[in-house]
């Protein structure tokens, strides 16, 4: 150590710190030179001599000035801090980097302008208080740092990144019921924000109101909420009303145990959950729980949820948007929520056959199948197909929507109580003929049924003297085909019916008569109900998907 620095003048600001302890004369050497003060090597274990710096010590060397013209870089190694690091409502114009340092109290940064940037890779702290702090760079809390309490970041500005990448934040009371790891309603951070490769947090992770102006990624992140004194796991991660400018990622074995909540979310690119693991531990699949909560979420991008590792158990979609879905059979549990829920097609990947989606609309909650039937999602997933050109499986749907509507009591339901029977009926008769205006095809085959069904009874009906021509001079074959078919197409006269009566007589010929006049009727009558339900499908008339 040179001499220089054995005893500081009475002048120097930091001469009330004299004696000062051998780390301490390291590091003001290396500020003086704008090097790294390497204590040690690795993070201390207990406070020595040769290792401990003064908390009041760094704080006045960050904030004088003589410090600041030798270099605007602190760098520490190694050391172990004594004492709270005091930097509350301070301007500190230096970049503040600990690596592999031990903090003994919690450091104070609340309104702090730091004009750098604030870095503790690799450290151990009790925790962080940074509430309405600025920061000019990046916040670094990276690379294996350990903090046992809470890290405050309340309505803090970070104009870098926020690197929380193998942050991990489980401390001694990380089973109290009230715990909250990390707190940060209303941060702003300029760039992106990481907490990846290992990041682990016991107790309540918060952004609420934050905004990223870059990506959030949570890419193999681990959250766990706390259990409250009835047994209750409490929410993991909050992200209400958060704004991210760039993507979301809750993917590549992003864990939680407890639920997410990311109400009013927004998000400019994708929401990335692949492969992750929501409601870990199964507190979900208990009573009420829930695991994912994206209630009005608006995501421009694409809301990916394929490859889960176990199926989202009480998820809520209320009032979502989203401009493509992605999902598969690993994504959808019971009790989901749907009605709301706004996409506008379904991604790569995603299943878009009839039979995968109405096992996921039927995996809503109960009510909203029965007596509080939600309909918007079923108009969603008709409307979403049908787009994509998938107008069979839409029409799948559209049909067994129908059948549940009749089921539980929702059609004639505004008739009075002696005219419901009639109003299901019809809508019955209507699903069997034309599949409620979705197979139009059928009313063909139907048709085709009555036509040859309605000719045998009619050639029976000639054999036994029923039918007789009007003009029997003029020596007329009967034809049953052609006779059927008068009947059945309306507004078309093929003159068979006018010239083969039915006869009067007696006895046998007078009952195949009556019969052949009934099956007349019922001719007509279906041919023109036929062509009525036909010009409603062709219409769309009776599409509640289209009328919307």
């Amino acid at each position: 150590m040179t001499a220089s620095l054995a005893t500081l003048p009475a002048d120097h600001p930091l001469a009330r710190f004299e004696p000062l302890r051998p780390a301490e004369r390291v590091l003001l050497r290396a500020c003086r030179h704008g090097d790294i003060a390497r204590i040690g090597l690795r993070r201390p274990r207990e406070a020595l001599p040769e290792n401990a710096v003064r908390a009041s010590f760094l704080a006045a060397l960050a904030l004088q000035n003589g410090a600041h013209r030798q270099s605007r870089r602190i760098q520490l190694l190694g050391a172990w801090i004594e004492g709270r690091l005091d930097l509350g409502e301070c301007e500190v114009s230096a970049s503040l980097w600990f690596f592999r340092c031990v903090f003994d109290t919690t450091p104070l940064f609340d309104g702090a302008q730091v004009r750098g940037a604030l870095a503790f890779p690799d450290c151990e702290l009790p925790g962080l208080l940074a509430e309405r702090c600025r920061i000019a760079q990046d916040l670094s809390l990276n690379a294996g740092c350990n903090i046992a309490s809470e890290v405050r970041l309340q309505q803090a500005r970070i104009e870098g990144d926020f690197n929380a990448t193998r942050l991990t934040m489980s401390g001694n009371d990380a089973s109290l019921p009230a715990r909250r790891s990390l707190m940060a309603d209303g941060l702003e951070v300029g760039g992106d924000l990481r907490m990846t490769e290992g990041f682990d947090a016991s107790g309540e992770v918060r952004f609420a109101g934050a905004r990223v102006r870059g990506d959030f990624i949570a890419s193999a992140a681990r959250v766990n909420g706390p259990v409250d004194a009835t047994g209750a796991r409490r929410c993991a991660l909050v992200l209400d009303r958060l704004v991210v400018e760039g993507d979301l990622r809750l993917d590549q074995g992003f864990a939680a145990a407890g639920s997410v909540s990311a109400k009013r979310i927004r998000v400019g690119g994708d929401m990335d959950c692949s492969g992750a693991a929501f409601d870990r531990v199964g507190d979900a699949a208990w009573g009420e729980g829930v695991s994912l909560v994206l209630d009005r979420a608006q995501i421009d991008g694409a809301l990916r949820l394929a490859g889960l590792q176990a199926p989202l158990q009480g998820a809520s979609f209320t009032g979502a948007r989203a401009k493509v879905l992605v999902d598969d059979v690993s994504t959808w549990g019971e009790r989901v929520v749907l009605d709301g829920f706004a996409y506008s097609r379904f991604g790569d990947g995603a299943p878009v056959d009839s039979g995968f989606r109405l096992a996921w609309l039927e995996r809503q909650p109960g009510a909203h199948l029965g007596e509080d039937f939600r309909i918007q999602p079923w108009r969603r997933v008709i409307r979403v197909l049908r787009g994509m050109g998938r107008g069979s499986s839409a029409g799948t749907l559209a049909v067994r929507r129908e059948q549940r509507l009749r089921r539980i009591g929702r059609i004639g339901a505004a008739l009075p109580g002696a005219l419901r029977w009639l109003a299901r009926l019809a809508h019955a008769g209507f699903g069997a003929l034309a599949g409620y205006g979705w197979r139009p095809q059928r009313l063909a085959a139907w048709a085709l049924l009555v036509w040859l069904s309605s000719a045998g009874f009619f050639a029976l009906a000639e054999q036994q003297g029923a039918l007789l021509a009007a003009d029997r001079a003029a020596g007329q074959d009967f034809h049953p085909l052609a006779y059927a078919l008068d009947l059945l197409l309306p507004g078309i006269d093929l003159h068979e019916a006018s010239r083969w009566p039915p006869a009067r007589g007696n006895g046998a010929v007078q009952v195949w008569s009556e019969a052949a006049r009934v099956v007349g009727w019922l001719t007509r009558l279906f041919g023109a109900l036929a062509a009525l339900l036909l010009l409603v499908s062709l219409a769309g008339w009776a599409d509640r998907d289209r009328r919307r």
